[in-house]
């Protein structure tokens, strides 16, 4: 039996060609090739069937049932190539693949939801694998080669260790209380002066909790916590009940419509604005879906 691997996708081309031409001239032609070279291709290509492919008479050729049989079937495996390649070519393009994102919590509840549905939207027939980590856990991912791309807040020492580093949203922290707290009337505050009155917080092991316990700590104060949560929705309804106030991102900061009204007030420390960074490996170690990804990430939206 002979083997399937000799059937060349270029010799069955050429064969197309010799028949629907009728002739090894024109199909010579029709493939820019000398007339010699196609019937050599066709001979090696009856060889390998073993049955002749082709009648050959003084006005032309035309397929023999073997011909015929194999002209079927050379016609349905090209058109497949051509579709096979189609098909492959969107990858190429980035138009077509998959793309494993680390990112952090901040920038998943605040930019990413709408950031992935409008890119999504446009691109169909990517998928994308999002998982939430810590913006040091991100940076660990994208080294690791675990995920293809990450992003966090303050990753600019990705850079000297090797991966590209690029600027994605910036943020600003706030403090959140009731209107009717003491503080409500505030334009701006520095953070050390919310610390004489009772903190709601995140979960100890939050980044943004080990940034306000340093910056108590470089104040020489300390916070005094009422209760700690899992979530900017609870520590939100822990505002809105009395029970403390809170320094939250100020896009993540929701109202419960049966609570008392929250005030946002800008913070005056320079930690309160925070840089959110987008990190890959180097261009020549990602795909061409992920670069496509990189450069919606970093347009203007």
């Amino acid at each position: 039996m002979h083997s399937t691997w000799r059937y060349d996708p270029t010799t069955l081309r050429l064969f197309i060609a010799t028949c629907e031409e009728g002739s090894f001239t024109r199909a010579a032609e029709r493939e820019n090739m000398v007339p010699s070279a196609v019937g050599k291709r066709i001979a090696e290509l009856e060889e390998v069937v073993g049955a002749p492919l082709l009648y050959r008479h003084s006005k032309g050729v035309q397929p023999t049932p073997a011909g015929m049989c194999l002209l079927a079937h050379a016609q349905r495996l090209l058109t497949e190539i051509m579709k096979m390649s189609a098909d492959l070519s969107q990858f190429a393009k980035g138009e077509r693949g998959h793309v494993r994102l680390h990112a952090n919590r901040s920038s998943i509840i605040q930019f990413l939801p709408d950031d992935l549905n409008r890119f999504l939207a446009a691109h169909p027939y990517v998928d994308v694998d999002l998982e939430e980590h810590t913006s040091e856990a991100v940076l660990e991912a994208v080294l690791g080669h675990q995920c293809d791309l990450g992003i966090g807040a303050g990753l600019e020492s990705a850079a000297q260790l090797g991966l590209t580093v690029h600027e994605y949203r910036l943020d600003k922290l706030v403090l959140v209380v009731r209107e009717d707290h003491p503080l409500a009337g505030r334009d701006s505050i520095p953070f050390a002066e919310s610390l004489t009155y009772k903190q709601i917080a995140l979960h100890r092991d939050s980044p943004l909790y080990q940034t306000l316990e340093n910056a108590a700590k470089a104040s020489e104060s300390s916070i005094k916590y009422g209760v700690h949560l899992q979530s900017f929705d609870a520590v939100c309804r822990m505002i809105q009940g009395g029970l403390g106030i809170a320094v939250l991102p100020d896009r993540v900061i929701s109202e419960s419509p049966d609570g008392p009204p929250l005030v946002r007030i800008p913070l005056q420390d320079d930690w309160a604005r925070r840089q959110f960074h987008v990190i890959t490996q180097p261009n020549e170690l990602t795909t061409a879906t992920c670069r496509s990804f990189l450069e919606y990430l970093k347009g203007d939206r």
